[in-house]
């Protein structure tokens, strides 16, 4: 496709966003179906293709599907939209189809996130982006600053939790002051499983080139960003490993086990991160750890007292041992507590996974007279319909919009960071820098590839 002729089309479509004549902006019929294309089928994206269909067959259509892997993605177009419309680039299912299109699913590799959400909205579309948000601080902040530009374009992250009945109980739970204040929180995941189909670990780094399958467009799957030649171990799904396409456990899980305190405490511009230890094998600035533990600091609020966050992977027990954890009982690997002065909320990898107190007797009595619903709830805790109501204006805006999507994926990549190139960063959250670390500037807004620039908000 002419490059020109896009950027002329999205800066067209942009400017189309601001005119109330413009066609997502009108009042939709109730019956209306909302028409939705989806970038990367592969994978994760049937999670999106599936969560629709199952939650939201009365209200959308299947208008279009995008991925760069016409074999990988092959199953899941069969089985989901066989006749809708297939591209490999979607700036040409843009270009082409962008007035029978209303909303786009992004499901791609972490690196892509950004480009294809933000070309979206310049088009005029609701977006939908699997997790994390993007890739480093800058995208994300952009992505938050798009939502308020474009206004009236619906954003959601897919962490499914946050849509969920039982995240609601958490913060209903913790605003009661059952629990005192809050000091200390604890984020455990196990993984990486480098026996899974998520993460591969060479056998020597760094690796050679290989041909690329005719069936794989590499230029388009590396987007915007850093080039390199192909090679099987990245796609199509072990990208995951590696720094410049990936985030790690830390950004796979944190917006799921981490999104119930950093919602609920409001957690942001901590003060500082630190790598408190990390294992691996390989150079680590280019591949994840096997193990590691951070440490976040945030500031005290009016309120909230100072607050101290840990991310533990690799399956390690956390640090502190909650002072009304059950006695006897072993200190989990995977899941989360919020430690209170009083006493301790825990949950699982998501925020909807056993929500409880630590301590049985006290949680049997709390479950006796628990606090009034005061939150409002999603239709089937679905995320999805959350989405399609919030476009159709039957709905709110979504709880994990682009706005707090932010805000929980800084968090989470500042983190990387710290796993990334060790020691302490003293973070400067209004001047988006490292005050004591001015070398990873060039990792908080990472170098764009010539031809996929990005037009700053």
């Amino acid at each position: 496709m002419d490059r020109r002729k896009f950027i002329k089309s999205v800066a067209a479509s942009a400017a189309a966003v601001s005119m109330p004549c413009f066609s997502i902006a009108k009042s939709r019929n109730a019956n209306e179906k909302i028409n939705v294309a989806f970038v990367g089928v592969g994978g994760i994206g049937a999670m999106s293709l599936g969560g629709l269909k199952n939650d939201c067959a009365d209200s959308v259509n299947f208008a279009a599907l995008c991925d760069v892997d016409t074999k990988y993605s092959a199953g899941n177009v069969k089985k989901f939209a066989p006749d809708a419309p297939f591209f490999t680039d979607y700036r040409q299912m843009l270009d082409k189809m962008g007035k029978d299109i209303d909303a786009v699913c992004v499901s791609t590799p972490d690196h892509s996130h950004f480009k294809i959400a933000m070309d979206a909205m310049e088009c005029g579309k609701h977006v939908a982006v699997q997790k994390p948000l993007a890739h480093n601080v800058w995208q994300v902040r952009q992505l938050a600053k798009a939502r308020k530009y474009y206004g009236k374009q619906q954003t959601v992250m897919m962490n499914q939790g946050h849509a969920t009945d039982q995240i609601r109980l958490l913060k209903e739970w913790a605003d009661s002051g059952v629990c005192g204040d809050f000091s200390e929180v604890h984020v455990m995941c196990g993984g990486p499983n480098w026996k899974s189909i998520y993460f591969k670990k060479p056998a020597s780094y760094p690796f050679g080139k290989e041909d690329v399958p005719s069936n794989l467009s590499w230029d388009l799957w590396i987007n915007q960003g850093k080039f390199t030649d192909y090679n099987s171990i990245y796609h199509p799904l072990t990208w995951r490993s590696f720094w410049d396409y990936g985030t790690g456990m830390l950004g796979d899980w944190f917006c799921h086990t981490g999104d119930a305190p950093v919602w609920i405490l409001d957690l942001k511009d901590p003060v500082s991160v630190e790598l408190v230890s990390a294992k691996t094998n390989f150079d680590p600035k280019v591949f994840i750890p096997d193990s590691s533990i951070v440490k976040w600091t945030f500031p005290k609020t009016d309120k909230r007292p100072e607050c101290v966050m840990y991310w533990y992977d690799g399956g390690q027990e956390p640090l502190t041992r909650p002072h009304d954890f059950d006695e006897g009982r072993k200190l989990p690997t995977a899941g989360m507590f919020m430690i209170g002065s009083k006493h301790t909320i825990e949950t699982g990898v998501r925020p909807n996974f056993n929500p409880c107190m630590t301590n049985t007797a006290f949680f049997k009595e709390f479950k006796r007279n628990m606090p009034p619903k005061t939150i409002p709830r999603i239709p089937r805790g679905s995320l999805y319909r959350e989405w399609i109501d919030a476009i159709k204006g039957d709905g709110p805006e979504c709880g994990s919009n682009f706005g707090y999507a932010a805000q929980l994926t800084e968090v989470a990549l500042l983190g990387c960071l710290a796993q990334r190139f060790g020691g302490k960063i003293e973070w400067d959250a209004e001047n988006m820098s490292a005050k004591n670390r001015s070398e990873l500037n060039a990792f908080i807004k990472e170098p764009e590839r010539s031809g996929w620039e990005s037009k700053a908000i």
